[in-house]
């Protein structure tokens, strides 16, 4: 099991944006079992972490295919946790081909508003939870 911590920040509001598009609707469906709220709710992490996905975690590592316009997204299947671990929902990390996140912050996606199902604010100390014998290497 790996478990890394960051806090809850602000986005930009555009992923709300993209994943209403129709190309990617039906792959999250599909792909994750259900459809991911119109948002992602973005972690600064605590630590520089380097994952190298496709060789770490092929296995795990599914896609959500775009089209000319709108870029492919990788996800991994994971869990969010309030830091005192009273709360714990699952969701996935997305991996956007086309981001302008800077690699500190990841973006986690679940079925319903983490924000308000979590009570969640800016600088609100979580932790994310792959659930597998996997793999990552620190950034020194």
């Amino acid at each position: 099991m790996l478990k890394f911590e960051g806090v809850v920040t602000s986005g930009l509001q555009k992923a709300g944006n993209f994943m209403k598009k129709p190309t990617y609707r039906k792959q999250y469906l599909e792909k994750l079992g259900f459809i991911p709220f119109y948002g992602t709710l973005n972690i600064k992490l605590d630590d520089d972490f380097e994952i190298n996905l496709k060789e770490e975690f092929n296995e795990e590592l599914k896609i959500i295919h775009g089209n000319n316009t709108l870029g492919d997204v990788y996800f991994l299947n994971a869990e969010i946790l309030t830091y005192d671990q009273n709360i714990k929902k699952k969701g996935a990390i997305l991996f956007p081909i086309k981001t302008v996140h800077k690699i500190d912050t990841i973006e986690f996606i679940a079925s319903e508003k983490l924000r308000e199902s979590m009570m969640l604010e800016d600088n609100t100390k979580v932790i994310i939870q792959l659930n597998k014998n996997q793999k990552t290497t620190k950034n020194i």
